[in-house]
């Protein structure tokens, strides 16, 4: 029994060793570009092809196989270089300004701040620190940078810091992919299935691993309810559809709790009776015109 045990671990001890692997190899292949970023965006990158291509339930060259593959890591990747981009501008730009006489806090501040703003609403990014990373980057080598205001070797100096940073970053996107799907089709055809990694960026965590609200895409106003119809209430014995809760409170019946037989995703003919406990969705401010509504209750003005 322990013999066998021993032998269904390898295949994780292999994955395990393989994917360290990829971010070591991946790191050293962009160690001469220039910039801190490179390195972290080579990392980032090559673990996506990689976590797809040891996930495959069987390995195959299929052209359609790997165009999903592309399908699903091409926003990931898109919106990294996006967040990246930014983030150099920013530090191009406020390196420049700070030759110019913006103190260099501010500089720094709006740099980092505005980065991680951007990075925060860009889909698909993999890392909001990416960007903080290659801005600060090309803004500590900018502020470093000898030379007197509106001077032309000034100048030029600044927008060779920014072009390295772009080059370098970009440089990184590539060789990271190269890596990633070169490592992980060689570990794949070693492993005796697909083994996916929950925590992985290259797709969607499951369903038992994400929160109610990331999966309903709750609002910050929006909470979730069970409340029981009332005996008195205005809506007993109607459909859904003509009790109010969706046109006049922007409330949404998930399921209806009933004995002998609950009611999942119900429909606007659903009837509502007496003890019926309803799971809503609902803005937070609307919470005791629902209640009262639900219940019957008159509010007072």
């Amino acid at each position: 029994m322990k013999h066998r045990k021993r032998n269904g671990k390898w295949p994780i001890r292999l994955l395990m060793a393989a994917r360290a692997f990829a971010i070591g190899l991946s790191y050293y292949v962009v160690a001469g570009l220039p910039g801190l970023t490179s390195s972290f965006v080579a990392v980032f990158v090559s673990l996506l092809p990689f976590d797809l291509i040891v996930a495959m339930p069987r390995f195959s060259l299929r052209f359609r196989d790997w165009k999903e593959m592309i399908v699903m890591v091409l926003p990931r990747i898109s919106g990294t270089a996006v967040t990246l981009s930014v983030g150099l501008v920013l530090g191009t730009g406020f390196g420049a300004l700070t030759k110019l006489g913006l103190p260099v806090f501010l500089g720094a501040i709006f740099t980092v701040g505005l980065a991680y703003t951007v990075a925060e609403k860009t889909k698909g990014n993999i890392s909001s620190y990416v960007g903080i990373i290659g801005g600060l980057s090309v803004f500590d080598q900018i502020i470093q940078i000898q030379g007197v205001l509106l001077d032309e070797r000034l100048l030029t100096d600044i927008s060779g810091a920014g072009l390295r940073a772009f080059y370098a970053t970009f440089a990184a996107l590539f060789a990271g992919w190269a890596v990633g799907v070169t490592v992980g089709i060689v570990t794949r055809l070693l492993l005796p299935r697909g083994y996916r990694t929950t925590k992985s960026e290259a797709y969607a965590r499951p369903l038992y691993l994400r929160s109610l609200k990331e999966v309903t895409h709750l609002d910050e106003d929006s909470v979730v309810l069970r409340l029981q119809v009332g005996d008195e209430s205005d809506i007993l014995y109607r459909p859904l559809s003509e009790s109010g809760l969706r046109g006049l409170f922007d409330a949404t019946v998930m399921a209806i709790y009933r004995r002998p037989k609950d009611v999942t995703s119900p429909k606007g003919s659903d009837i509502l009776y007496p003890g019926d406990v309803l799971v809503v969705m609902l803005p937070a401010q609307q919470v005791a015109h629902v209640v009262a509504h639900v219940k019957g209750r008159v509010m007072d003005e």
